[in-house]
């Protein structure tokens, strides 16, 4: 044959970008009944060109030529242009998945991939589906049905549960593996535990309370009196509950988000700087108890909607905080810095005092492109004579 005629109907078995591939398989895996026909009807370049049988008689050998794993329905029919047509095909029929695979070029695959997963289909079945999506893998790599397989039977005893990702003990199966075929273990782990619900990674860690890496320190605290230090540090970086357990004396507590200005910060006595946490300080230090006994407590934000929703938020865990240069004056002082503001706070919070809510009304009432201030723009000298102000002294010290 010089042309196929099959286009759409392999376009309408695969689906857009093979999306009807895998339950193809999974249906053919299965055994299960299956059956597919599809209506033959001439294009129409071949409708309207009279004169030229032996196109339209090539599209109707093409249909029912016998090494194709469809079986064709024919009838008597007139197409246009011609008389009566006997035994013309009308329709062809897929009788099984496995036909439909072979048509599609699957069938060599398919065999091979039947042996892999023999003994998962005899002792897991509802693993299968979870086999299909990594079928390439399967194929491609002969230990990983033999994984899968381990995978399935120590899920469906009795696993360990809450320890690291890193603890669980496979037979045959590294905890790397389960770490770089996360969607694949979920897949298994829920389909040999049907009583639970979930289908993500995360469920499957949520499931058994295992936690996946080692909670990585993202809060900087920095000593701002060179008496007072951490074994001869000035700094550490902790995780919220290392720092939670910390045992600190300091008088003086500010909290910042960012962390160039944390570790600018000036010297002041008895003083300590949390920061690095970016917006996330609030979440990181709602479980730190010694700062709620803190009576000189500060927090500096960004001069924005969100900013100041966070120092509101802040003050919900501890009421004792106060603002760090986020006033009216210094907003009005530096706003040729202002920004647009694309924060999604858009009520002013109603924890703030009545100087905070001054400088909210403010930066509202600016031009759209002039209503944030970072706190980054704010010069080195304007927080050191806050301090001093702060203090009641001078060199903040």
């Amino acid at each position: 044959m010089t042309k196929a005629y099959d286009e759409e109907l392999r376009a309408k078995l695969l689906g857009k970008n093979g999306r009807k591939l895998p339950a193809l398989w999974l249906t053919a895996l299965r055994e299960e009944p299956f059956s597919y026909s599809y209506k033959l009807t001439e294009p129409d370049e071949l409708a309207s060109s009279v004169g030229q049988l032996h196109k339209r008689a090539e599209w109707a050998a093409f249909w029912k030529q016998s090494k194709e794993p469809w079986r064709v329905e024919t009838a008597n029919r007139k197409p246009k242009g011609l008389g009566i047509q006997h035994d013309y095909p009308v329709r062809i029929h897929f009788d099984s998945a496995v036909d439909v695979l072979c048509y599609l070029g699957e069938a060599k695959d398919f065999r091979v991939f039947c042996q892999c997963v023999e003994k998962i289909k005899a002792d897991y079945p509802a693993v299968l589906p979870a086999c299909v999506m990594v079928r390439e893998k399967i194929l491609a790599d002969e230990h990983m049905a033999e994984m899968i397989y381990r995978i399935a039977q120590y899920f469906s005893g009795t696993p360990k549960t809450n320890c690291y990702l890193r603890e669980l003990d496979i037979p045959y199966v590294d905890t790397k593996f389960i770490e770089d075929n996360q969607k694949l273990t979920a897949a298994v782990f829920f389909a040999v535990r049907p009583n639970l619900t979930g289908k993500t990674f995360d469920d499957f860690c949520q499931a058994l309370s295992l936690t996946k890496s080692a909670p990585s320190p993202n809060i900087y605290v920095r000593s701002l009196d060179a008496r007072k230090t951490f074994a001869g540090l000035r700094e550490i970086v902790v995780t919220a509950q290392q720092l939670a357990k910390l045992d600190l004396t300091f008088g003086r507590v500010f909290i910042t988000e960012n962390k160039i200005n944390g570790y600018v910060f000036p010297e002041v006595e008895d003083g300590l700087i949390l920061f690095g946490a970016g917006n996330g300080i609030l979440s990181d230090l709602q479980e730190i108890s010694w700062l709620k006994k803190q009576s000189a407590l500060w927090y500096w934000g960004d001069m924005d909607r969100n900013g100041f929703a966070i120092l509101a938020r802040v003050r919900q865990k501890y009421p004792q905080v106060k603002s760090f240069l986020m006033a009216k004056d210094i907003a009005a002082r530096y706003r040729h810095f202002m920004v647009a503001d694309t924060g999604n706070e858009w009520a002013m919070p109603d924890a703030l005092t009545g100087e905070e809510q001054a400088c909210w009304q403010y930066l509202t009432c600016q031009p759209a492109a002039a209503k944030r201030l970072e706190q980054e723009k704010i010069p080195a000298f304007e927080v050191r004579a806050a301090l001093d102000r702060l203090l009641g002294q001078k060199g903040g010290k």
